[in-house]
C-alpha cells in the first residue's frame, strides 16, 4: 500500500527475542534480516516478520499460472485474487467489490473522486472462498470452499485430482450462487 515499515528487535514477556515491523523507526532497530526470518505481507495488506518454514510446501509457479489463467477465462472472477497461504493455493473474494456499487454513488463520494482507481483497489479487503491443496501424489491437489454454516470453515475436499482439471471443474462457480451448492 506504499508505507514505508522499519524492522526491530524486542523482547517478549518472558525475555524471548521478537522480530517486528514499524512505521516509526524507535528502540531496537535493525539494519538486516535476521538468518530464518524473511518479510511476510498478508493479501489484505498486513505486512509482517515471519520465521522461514523450510518443510513449508512450495507450489510451484506454473500451478500459480495455471488457476491465474482459469480465473482470467471468468469475467465475474476479475476483482478475485490468488495467494500463497501456508503451502496452499487460496482463492479470495473481495469482501466489498467496488464493482456492486452503483456508479453514480461512487461520484457522490468527492474523496475517491481524486483517487486512481488502483488506489481504491488496494484499500480492498478480501477474503477466503475456496482453496486448492496439494497432495503427497505429484501435481495432484484437493480443493475445498468456505463453508458459512455454524463455525463456518474449510469445507471436506469436494474433489482431488490434476489441479487443471480441478481449475476447470470449480473456479466457474466462484461468485456465483452455484458456489453454495458445491458439496
Amino acid at each position: 500500500m506504499g508505507d514505508t515499515y522499519y524492522l526491530h528487535e524486542g523482547r517478549t514477556k518472558t525475555g524471548k527475542i521478537r522480530y517486528f515491523l514499524a512505521k516509526k523507526p524507535r528502540e531496537g532497530i535493525l539494519s538486516t534480516m535476521p538468518k530464518g526470518y524473511e518479510f511476510s505481507e498478508s493479501i489484505n495488506g498486513v505486512v509482517s516478520v515471519r520465521r522461514i518454514k523450510e518443510a513449508e510446501v512450495r507450489i510451484p509457479d506454473s500451478d500459480i499460472a495455471l488457476v491465474q489463467a482459469e480465473m482470467d477465462c471468468h469475467p465475474h472472477l476479475c476483482e478475485h485474487r490468488i495467494d500463497i497461504v501456508k503451502g496452499e493455493i487460496v482463492v479470495f473474494e473481495p469482501a466489498n467489490p467496488l464493482s456492486e456499487l452503483p456508479e453514480e454513488m461512487v461520484r457522490s463520494f468527492p474523496m475517491l473522486a481524486h483517487r486512481s482507481l488502483s488506489s481504491v483497489h488496494r484499500r480492498v479487503r478480501y477474503n477466503p472462498v475456496m482453496k486448492f491443496v496439494p497432495l503427497q501424489k505429484e501435481s495432484a491437489y484437493s480443493a475445498h470452499r468456505m463453508t458459512y454454516r455454524g463455525e463456518g470453515g474449510w469445507s471436506w475436499p469436494l474433489a482431488s485430482g490434476p489441479l487443471h482439471e480441478l481449475t476447470k471443474k470449480l473456479l466457474r462457480y466462484v461468485g456465483t450462487d452455484e458456489f453454495f451448492e458445491l458439496l
